[in-house]
């Protein structure tokens, strides 16, 4: 395998990005061509008004394009572009000699379209174009009038023509395809996985500095991981997506298992690194785990059976025999998959997250809770306001303030510190992720003008450099935009430079200006969304928290039936269980990474906060493994399981701000029930039950973290220091 192109697999899932992003550039070329060809049919005397138009169209037409599932959707809803933007060029040429007029016409459309959020993605991109047409019908009055709108309309309606054209053959919908790209890029994030691991376990051993950064980056891989995982679950579900007689229950089943296994014995490698163990033992766990980045079934199995066969006495013996465990588990996962298809029984399958745009949702769906949910409002009592409805009234807020701000600057460009306005609200959910938005908008506008005005010197009036420079950074800015928003900015203000070259308008005070505009609108929307109805990350972070935790009761559920002998016998209730729990911890970090995060007070114990979350998650994914069968007494089993869900619920209650009881520890009741079992200390019984504790100690560190008294069942007072 070739490590560039394992590593591009790697960082782009499925090629989703890459695609888009030569979509977007192959469209928009396409576009302006055709638009090109009109221009000199008709002899434009202002020929670069009908190439932006078209270009701007195919551009937000891609963007559109991915947020409806199948070609027909694709189509239908692509065709009704039109409608929106000539309705808003109709308007903004009407009002455009009314400037006060047209300005409210701006905040109107803006915040009609914000409302619009709520009819899906119709009416977010139904409000999106409106603003387009208005822009344009305000922008260029003096060159689009009322008599040309006949044109206007037909350079739209080629745009969109060019644009569902090429959707729906070169970028048509191919879910077989998509599927298969993404298993590829499964396979490159399990050997970054096993890479990540096997540098922790080097010798020498890493220097303090290093293995920090080493763990760090081991998680970073892990969770991307999950992540592909995630995605290829929601495409297993899509209509021709696997071969005729192919279970998608199957395949997401060896899938699964293949992500758990190479997740969990990378974890048990870096604590076998920090063990006293046999050379031999050393070289075995690092054989295995060269095994597992290459995805070799055969050295993975062999690994797995020698280890089995050396385990140390000791406490690293658990761990070990874990480690022997997974290695064989990953092989019959690569087994399973390349066996396919099989004639083994389909299992019920159903997938844990929903894509949007391709990728997973985010924040969106605990934001949206955050939002609808009621809370206390000074003297007005409990209320919860919808997303779109909060988004409009920010949005009113925040673009009438820019324009006015903007407009007192510079009388000709107020539009820049609108549009930074308007783009901090697109795909931001709450007032952690606009802020971040918005702050890495100004540092791309700022790198942008830099590069921008040096690419402006060294091309000057060359049309064919100036077009191929514009479409070159399109393309790396949308391809990098997943890793920084800043990434697309930059290219955006390069593009906006050699369009001015061209419009024989530039300087490099124009280029400042952009950027003293830029920062009005982003620092206006950040204000706004602080003062005005916020919705703020630390209340999204605590609603992600609790739909997390409701999500880890499930498992223990789940777990609790498979050892008393009443859960599914293949354990595919556990198994869903964990994939929702994963994707509710996906949600939860994607809340986490916003900007200034206001859950806890201080950095460190917001730190011991993510990392118990995390362990937390870690052991309720050992169950799948561990829970099987036992002789435990029912009565005995359940009422530890019903301690650790009551404590479960007080960190819920907790969490929603009510009056929450104790934290009461179960590990005491789940080593009480392990202490009666007279079975090996590896027996997959004993080690859920250990898990289950360890589940127990996790949350305990959180419920301190969150000011509530930890009891133990074995002491008469509360136990302020929880046992990790």
């Amino acid at each position: 395998m070739n490590p560039l192109i394992d590593r591009l697999r790697a960082y782009d899932p499925g090629g989703i990005r890459v695609r888009l992003a030569a979509q977007v550039v192959v469209t928009m070329s396409a576009a302006m061509a055709a638009e090109w060809l009109l221009v000199q049919a008709r002899h434009d005397p202002v020929p670069v008004v009908p190439l932006m138009l078209g270009a701007v169209v195919a551009l937000c037409g891609v963007f559109a394009a991915p947020m409806f599932d199948t070609a027909r959707q694709q189509a239908l809803n692509l065709a009704l572009i039109p409608i929106p933007v000539i309705g808003g060029v109709a308007l903004g040429v009407a009002l455009a000699p009314y400037q006060l007029w047209g300005f409210v016409a701006v905040i109107a459309v803006l915040t009609g379209g914000a409302y619009l959020r709520r009819f899906g993605p119709r009416g977010f991109f139904g409000g999106n174009f409106a603003f387009i047409g208005t822009f344009f019908g305000l922008f260029l009055h003096g060159v689009i009038t009322p008599r040309s709108l006949g044109w206007v309309t037909l350079e739209v309606v080629i745009a969109v023509a060019v644009t569902v054209a090429l959707q729906l053959t070169l970028f048509r919908i191919s879910n077989d395809r998509t599927l298969a790209r993404l298993r590829r890029s499964f396979g490159a994030r399990s050997r970054a996985v096993a890479a990540a691991a096997l540098a922790l376990t080097e010798s020498p051993a890493p220097a303090p500095r290093r293995r920090a950064r080493l763990v760090r980056r081991l998680r970073r891989r892990t969770l991307a991981f999950n992540e592909a995982a995630l995605m290829a679950d929601a495409y297993l579900e899509r209509p021709g997506a696997l071969p005729a007689g192919t279970s998608p229950g199957i395949v997401h089943q060896r899938l699964f298992d293949l992500e758990l296994a190479v997740t969990n014995l990378t974890r048990f490698a870096v604590t076998l690194a920090g063990a006293d163990l046999p050379p031999a033992l050393r070289d075995l766990v690092r054989e295995g785990l060269a095994a597992v980045g290459e995805l070799d079934a055969d050295r993975a199995d062999a690994a797995g059976r020698a280890v089995l066969e050396e385990l140390p006495e000791g406490p690293a013996r658990i761990v070990a025999h874990r480690f022997g465990g997974c290695l064989r588990v990953v092989a019959e996962a690569l087994y399973g998959l390349r066996a396919l298809p099989s004639d083994e029984p389909d299992v019920l399958f159903t997938a844990a997250a929903e894509l949007a745009g391709g990728f997973l949702p985010g924040s969106a769906g605990v934001s949206q809770t955050a939002s609808e949910e009621p809370q206390v409002v000074r003297r007005f009592g409990r209320s919860g306001i919808p997303p779109n409805v909060r988004v409009a009234v920010q949005m009113a807020v925040a673009a009438t303030a820019a324009l006015v701000v903007g407009y007192a600057v510079d009388h000709r460009r107020w539009y820049w510190a609108v549009i930074a306005a308007f783009v901090t609200f697109m795909g931001a959910h709450n007032a952690g992720e606009q802020l971040r938005k918005g702050s890495l908008r100004v540092i791309g506008t700022v790198a942008g003008v830099l590069l921008g005005a040096l690419l402006a010197h060294a091309i000057g009036p060359h049309v064919y450099a100036a077009l191929a420079v514009i479409l070159v950074a399109l393309f790396l800015g949308l391809y990098l935009m997943r890793s920084s928003y800043a990434w697309f900015v930059m290219a955006v203000t390069i593009a906006v430079s050699q369009l001015y070259v061209e419009l024989g308008e530039y300087s490099d005070d124009l280029l400042l200006l952009r950027l003293g505009e830029t920062a009005i609108g982003a620092a206006v929307a950040l204000l706004t969304v602080l003062a005005v109805m916020p919705l703020r990350t630390g209340r999204v972070v605590r609603v992600a928290t609790r739909e997390y935790l409701t999500a880890l009761s499930a498992v223990v559920d789940a777990a609790v039936a498979q050892l008393l002998g009443t859960g599914t016998g293949s354990g595919s209730g556990l198994r869903a269980e964990v994939r929702r729990l994963d994707a509710a911890y996906q949600a939860l970090t994607a809340t986490l990474a916003a900007l200034g995060v206001p859950l806890l007070p201080v950095p460190s114990a917001r730190i011991l906060f993510a990392n118990s979350l995390s362990a937390s998650r870690n052991y309720a994914r050992n169950l799948l493994a561990d829970a099987a069968p036992a002789a435990l007494p029912p009565q005995a089993l359940r009422l530890a399981a019903d301690t650790l869900r009551g404590s479960i619920e007080a960190l819920v209650a907790g969490l929603r701000r009510d009056a929450p009881g104790p934290y009461v520890r179960s590990a005491s009741r789940f080593a009480a029930l392990a202490a009666a079992l007279s079975l090996p200390d590896t027996a997959p019984p004993l080690l859920a039950l250990r898990d289950l504790q360890l589940i127990d100690g996790s949350l305990a560190v959180i419920a301190e973290q969150l000011g509530l008294t930890v009891t133990a069942l074995d002491q008469d007072e509360p136990k302020q220091t929880a046992d990790r």
